[in-house]
């Protein structure tokens, strides 16, 4: 076999060595297991083991081979799936269990049990170890394997495993063996379904349980599963929301929330951790007993589903009193110093995604902000944080801003201008909630949403806009993003007679055309695109809803726009219709001086164009050369006698074509222009298309 160093075989050709070694005794091999062995678990911690292999590698280690146990315990230890474990995989596992002339080891068995108590959770069949669960529990007369078949049992057992007869086996196992721990743990989870279960012996210690997973070697199956290019892009845990979650990396010893668990389950009744689909969930839902912490809800998506849709006043009570007990505490250990940052981070994580699911924030979660809010340092939980208080219920918006947004904007501005960003975004995701709220609300409660979303789009654009012109050019790239995707969200919410069109400031607008990005330009021009989409569709006429300076305003932007892009007149001020970006007509006129000076041919007009802007120029000179090549292959390059030097114009394209170049329309569907709009949204630049697809007459309606 060649060196590692030199070259590493494939996976396929070191699993097809392996195999000849695992026929040929020691003495007769000519190269060393250790060295297969090796390339084989390198391949499986960098990229972890496909179905393929990992089927290949357990099917060796379930039958008698010539492999020494060092070998197969090493191979086994790093069986480290990239995908879900297959089905199969498994049952050749407990197939390979037992007594039997060709049956691996007890060593071996013991490792392959191990190992399907890391992975169970990790299986693509859920259900496949329960159907094998009678064969697993037949063997727990095993001395060799059965502590850690009790441990895999007391994972997988669910209520239908808890059968009269397994309960006397146990009993009776029990009584034979004395205390043993793992048996004992199993009699433990048996006694969670079936409490009248009496057991000799109520002493339970650290070996009664499944040993929590190594944290390192779980930590690589997560980063590898989450790597794989796998079909199967759902989450590692299994989750498919009609599941208890299981937080097996975090374990559920010392954290803030606990798992779920039912203590009084009683035979007649069903219990949340048995449910593992949809179907069982919608037929136990009456007879599910309540768990023991109601509050692991904020963690637990089949928890929330079934408080949603059974609700009780004991369960709120229990919920409220828990919430209200911990964040007291926490408060307190905080303001004085001495809290625990990650159990209160933990805690706020949970209701946070609680939030998420129920879209409102408890009582007690409210009372808690206020008191909280400052004198928070504005870093710790800074995300979990903002994305609580934006889902806080705004009344009145002078009320909300005072007591939760206001402490938050003091917090934040301690840190420069890092966090303005978060600030965008913490409003960004607010406004969103409340457009929600204003489309979904009551009609009687329409009126006043409507005054809290004015009074807040006002605030943050009069916010937005200082930012912007108090930031050094350069700093605020991440900033303007900010902006503009909460002004995307905007000018394309509105609804006629229950959301309002609420135009951004032109001063931003036109402060935001003018940054060194084409990308910034191309997500303007799409902004300014849906709000003349938004406006073409509102009932008319429009000046009965909106005033004339509203409407004008934005007539006066468009036309801006227009003369920017699209003609060469950018920067020009028309009475009545355009402000040119509010530049003097004095600056224009001196700025068009200097670039004649420069070269007769430029004009301040067509310095902001496709073909001359600075951020557009290379684009629209590569969309050309593509459009003249496909040109030329169809005239024939023979035929051709001059190219385009470039920039593209009007005239140049009329001189071209009269001078033996190819024959290109500067308007039209298929001119110059709109081949530059169609090419920049190609690649991400479509907020100019849509703007002018939706302006101009011609274009309108077009695809």
């Amino acid at each position: 076999m060649p060196s590692v160093a030199e070259e590493r075989p494939t996976l396929q050709e070191t699993l097809n060595l392996l195999h000849q070694a695992s026929r040929t005794t020691a003495k007769q091999r000519t190269v060393k297991v250790s060295s297969i062995v090796d390339v084989i678990c390198r391949y499986a911690s960098e990229d972890g083991l496909g179905q393929d292999a990992l089927r290949d590698i357990v099917q060796l280690a379930s039958v008698k081979t010539l492999l020494d146990q060092t070998t197969i315990t090493t191979l086994i230890k790093n069986l480290y799936p990239s995908q879900r474990v297959p089905g199969d995989v498994v049952i050749t596992i407990v197939g390979a269990l037992g007594q039997g002339k060709g049956k691996p080891s007890p060593g071996t068995q013991d490792s392959l049990v191990k190992w399907l108590i890391t992975i169970h959770e990790v299986v693509e069949d859920a259900n496949v170890l329960s159907r094998l669960y009678g064969v697993l529990f037949g063997m727990l007369d095993m001395i060799s394997i059965r502590t850690s078949l009790c441990h895999l049992l007391s994972l997988i057992t669910r209520r239908k495993h808890v059968k009269p007869f397994r309960i006397q086996q146990l009993l009776e196992l029990s009584r034979g063996l004395g205390n043993e721990p793992a048996l004992q743990g199993l009699l433990r989870v048996y006694k969670d379904y079936y409490p009248d279960i009496i057991l000799g012996s109520t002493s339970t210690s650290r070996k009664s349980f499944a040993p929590r997973p190594d944290a390192e070697w779980q930590a690589k199956i997560v980063a590898i599963q989450e790597a794989s290019v796998a079909e199967d892009d759902s989450n590692v845990d299994g989750q498919n929301g009609f599941k208890v979650l299981r937080r097996r990396l975090k374990g559920s010893k010392g954290s803030a929330i606990p798992d779920v668990h039912t203590y009084h389950a009683t035979e007649s009744s069903a219990t949340l951790e048995g449910i593992d689909s949809v179907d069982d969930f919608v037929e136990k839902l009456d007879r599910i007993e309540p768990p023991g912490q109601l509050i692991a809800l904020l963690v637990d998506p089949l928890l929330q589903k079934y408080i949603d849709l059974k609700p009780s006043p004991i369960t709120a009570s229990r919920l409220g009193n828990w919430l209200a007990t911990c964040l007291e505490e926490q408060f307190e250990e905080h303001r004085q110093g001495t809290g625990n940052d990650q159990y209160l981070s933990e805690v706020l994580d949970g209701l946070f995604r609680y939030a998420q699911y129920t879209k409102s924030l408890h009582p007690t979660v409210l009372a808690f902000l206020r008191e909280y809010l400052p004198i928070w340092d504005g870093q710790r939980d800074l995300a979990t944080l903002s994305g609580l208080v934006s889902y806080i219920p705004v009344e009145a918006f002078e009320d909300a801003y005072t007591t939760y947004f206001l402490p938050i904007e003091r917090a934040l501005a301690f840190h420069g201008i890092t966090a303005y960003t978060h600030l965008v975004d913490f409003y960004t995701a607010l406004l969103q909630h409340q457009i929600t709220e204003t489309a979904s609300g009551p009609a009687e409660q329409r009126e006043m949403r409507q005054e809290v979303l004015s009074d807040l789009i006002e605030h943050v654009a009069t916010l937005f806009t200082s930012a912007l012109v108090s930031i050094p050019p350069g700093f605020n790239t991440t900033l303007t993003s900010s902006i503009l995707s909460l002004y995307e969200l905007l000018s394309t919410s509105s609804k006629p007679h229950i959301i309002p069109i609420h135009l951004p400031p032109m001063h931003l607008i036109y402060l935001l055309s003018q940054d060194a990005s084409p990308t910034t330009l191309s997500r303007i021009c799409g902004i300014i695109g849906s709000y003349k989409l938004a406006f073409d569709a509102h009932p008319k006429p429009v000046k009965n809803y909106y005033p004339a300076e509203v409407t004008d305003a934005f007539n006066h932007c468009l036309r801006d726009m227009y003369n920017l892009v699209w003609v060469s007149r950018g920067l020009l001020v028309q009475d009545q219709k355009s402000k040119g970006l509010y530049c003097d007509p004095i600056l224009r006129g001196t700025l068009n001086e200097y670039l004649r000076r420069v070269d007769r041919g430029y004009t301040i007009g067509a310095a902001f164009t496709l073909s001359y802007n600075a951020w557009l120029a290379s684009l629209s000179a590569a969309a050309w050369r593509v459009v003249e090549k496909q040109e030329v292959d169809k005239a024939g390059e023979k035929n051709i006698t001059r190219y385009h030097e470039g920039p593209v114009t009007d005239k140049s394209l009329e001189v071209l074509k009269s001078k033996g170049g190819v024959s290109v329309d500067w308007e039209g569907a298929d001119g110059y222009k709109v081949t530059v709009l169609q090419w920049l949204t190609e690649r991400g630049l479509g907020g100019i298309r849509d703007l002018m697809f939706a302006t101009v007459i011609n274009l309108k309606g077009t695809t």
